[in-house]
């Protein structure tokens, strides 16, 4: 993982906190985020042993006060990963599951945006992608992302790939 610490290289952000872990940050040009992380238990069924530890992540802009899409920006992916690392900080079991949003069409996108961002967690994280799709042919990206010493590594490995087989069956 880069050096995410110093701060000349991301963001200030806030932990808002809240049942979905909200976190926020502005950046230079005015444009709001939030990060949240919101518990998600019954994703691996309510009795398994992760599932205290398991959380939807979301990448949610807030506010563009621009007129346009928003400009490239070098400080959002060490932001990023500077907020996994505060919330991974105190919970290696933690598991994270990412599914691209396919509300305008464009998940395909947000998974490449999101894999380059990505690199800034290689090393400290561990990230299995796949993908899932609906009975109307449109196509999920979804993503896990865990710490490499989770204790729980290849219980959530094995039971996400048989949550997406089974999804993928069902359509």
């Amino acid at each position: 993982m880069q050096n995410v610490e110093s701060s000349s290289l991301k963001y200030e952000f806030t932990l808002v906190g809240g049942p979905k872990n909200v976190y926020s940050f502005q950046t230079v040009n005015g444009i709001s985020y939030e990060i949240t992380f919101k518990p998600t238990f019954y994703l691996f069924g309510e009795d398994s042993l992760f599932s205290p530890f398991t959380y939807e992540f979301s990448i949610i802009l807030v506010n563009n006060p621009l007129d346009r899409e928003p400009p490239a920006d070098l400080k959002i992916p060490p932001t990023i990963a500077a907020i996994f690392a505060e919330f991974f900080k105190n919970a290696p079991q933690t598991v994270i599951v990412y599914i691209c949003d396919s509300s305008d069409g464009r998940q395909l996108f947000r998974k490449r945006k999101f894999d380059r961002w990505f690199e800034y967690y290689k090393g400290a994280f561990i990230k299995i992608d796949t993908s899932f799709d609906e009975a109307d042919g449109t196509n999920y990206p979804v993503s896990l992302i865990l710490k490499g010493n989770n204790p729980f590594r290849d219980q959530v490995v094995t039971q996400f790939f048989s949550i997406i087989d089974s999804f993928n069956q069902i359509k």
